[in-house]
């Protein structure tokens, strides 16, 4: 019988460790097609954990193709591996074994399967939201341009038909003054980071024989927590409130870089004050850091005067901005970009080159084509509108829903975070009823990564999460009817 021990010190999340205990015991062959796993109930008596944390767990093997479950029986081992056979004896050589690399955290919020019809993931635009008309009649017409983007390497920095129409696009939406020779474009933000990760921290260790400095927000985006975790940084993280990032807790002492999301903290939703901006960027300027700006959905704003990009506001080339058109076109693109200070140009360049030749040279062309001829700039205020419709929507159903919660994150982006004044195990039977109801949200337990340690340490509200750009206004009326009916059973 297989035994499975939790540890609750680790980074890793409960849920994502039950997840790797079993999928390693099946692809391992230490359980075969047929086997049964423990019962929900039983799983979680015997880890001492939430039911939702193990059903969470059962569903992402289930979406990987490796249980399913069965009425009546329960959850079943249904991937084929090898039968288990005894050893061949082979005698020993001499020598050392070889090194076993220790696997990087994942950030599950971000690649986890959808798994409900009604899951109000954070970070996932309307399934609508690329242009399907323009992309079909621009890839019918024939072109020799297209043959050569297909059948030619190009710049590893991305084309510059397209950086050149991105000089426009980030001054009028984000107020940016920038050269397209600055923009390089990437496989999403996520390639931008690891780019970062492995300049800064490797070369910092390798010339300065000590560790890179990074500064983060509590709570944290994994993706970010995890590289800079595992390409060994030492990373201080500094607790966001409803103004961002606690400026006034930096650390007075040589940093070499500070990761934020200004416009919209990830995850908590809130808004960097225009002050703690200012102060941000003077601290920089003394400690000598460079500040990331992970601008990841900030291009959908809803206040009236949404405030300037900290690049906007960089006279000290500073700041490394961050974007991505994920939530624009949708995160299958897979085009991000960063604006890169002059000093930095020639480094990230060469480690792009280095990573690989180039990302998505068609979708690139086309993309440039469309913001040439305004049809990017009339789709994103189409998808704007809607968007503030469904912001609108669900703020005010969870408002009446949690009179007493506090709501951030309704002036940017397509998600909000809702703090209530709730216990863990109360907030963990309500995502279960939901759950049962066909409707999933997430909450801060579920897509912990260790950032969020500083955070806790001063807070004691329960935070859940609701995404409202893969939803239409009928499946958030679902989700707020549901969340309702869950709250008033006994």
């Amino acid at each position: 019988m297989l035994k499975l021990f939790l540890n609750r010190e680790s980074r890793t999340s409960l849920q994502l460790q039950i997840f790797q205990f079993y999928f390693q015991a099946i692809q391992r062959g230490n359980l075969l097609c047929g086997d049964k796993l423990p019962s929900i109930r039983e799983q979680a008596q015997a880890l001492n954990v939430a039911k939702i944390t193990v059903v969470m767990a059962y569903e992402k093997l289930m979406a990987a193709g490796l249980i399913k479950s069965r009425q009546g029986i329960g959850y079943e081992v249904i991937f084929t591996t090898p039968v288990r056979t005894p050893a061949a004896h082979i005698p020993l050589a001499q020598g050392s074994p070889p090194v076993k690399p220790e696997p990087a955290g994942v950030s599950t919020d971000v690649y986890g399967e959808m798994g409900r019809d009604f899951y109000c993931r954070m970070g996932v635009p309307d399934p609508n939201a690329f242009p399907w008309s323009s992309w079909r009649k621009w890839n019918n017409a024939p072109s020799v341009l297209k043959e050569q983007l297909f059948t030619r390497y190009h710049s590893p920095n991305g084309l510059f038909s397209l950086r050149e129409q991105m000089v426009r696009y980030l001054n009028l939406s984000r107020g940016i003054n920038t050269r397209a020779e600055n923009i390089i474009i990437t496989n999403g933000i996520q390639e931008g980071l690891s780019l970062l990760s492995q300049i800064f921290i490797i070369h910092h260790a390798a010339s300065q024989d000590k560790k890179c400095h990074i500064v983060t927000e509590s709570p944290c985006y994994s993706g970010a927590w995890h590289l800079f975790n595992y390409y060994g940084a030492d990373i201080t993280p500094i607790a966001v409130d409803n103004q961002g990032l606690c400026t006034d807790k930096l650390p007075e002492y040589a940093t070499q870089l500070c990761y934020v999301t200004p416009a919209h903290q990830y995850p908590m939703g809130s808004v960097l004050s225009l002050e703690r901006r200012l102060s941000l960027l003077t601290w920089a300027q003394r400690v000598g850091a460079y500040i990331i700006e992970d601008d990841y959905d900030a291009v959908f704003t809803y206040g009236e005067n949404p405030l300037p990009a900290l690049k906007a506001m960089d006279y000290h080339d500073r700041v490394i901005y961050m974007g991505t058109f994920s939530k624009t076109l949708g995160p299958g693109a897979r085009l991000g970009y960063i604006i890169c200070p002059d000093e930095l140009l020639p480094a990230v360049q060469n480690m792009k080159a280095l990573n690989n030749n180039g990302s998505q040279w068609l979708l690139q062309q086309f993309l440039a084509e469309l913001m040439q001829n305004q049809v990017f700039y009339t789709h994103l205020g189409k998808l704007a509108c809607s968007y503030a419709s469904r912001l609108a929507l669900l703020r005010d159903g969870l408002s009446a829903l949690f009179p007493d919660g506090k709501i951030d994150g309704a002036t940017a982006g397509l998600h909000l975070s809702l703090h209530i004044d709730r216990s863990p195990d109360v907030i963990a039977l309500l995502q279960q009823r939901c759950l049962q109801a066909g409707v999933r949200f997430d909450t801060l337990q579920d897509i912990e990564n260790g950032s969020e340690e500083i955070w806790r340490k001063e807070n004691n509200a329960g935070v859940m999460f609701f995404g409202f750009g893969g939803l239409q206004l009928p499946q958030i009326n679902r989700v707020l009817r549901e969340l309702g009916q869950a709250l008033i059973q006994p």
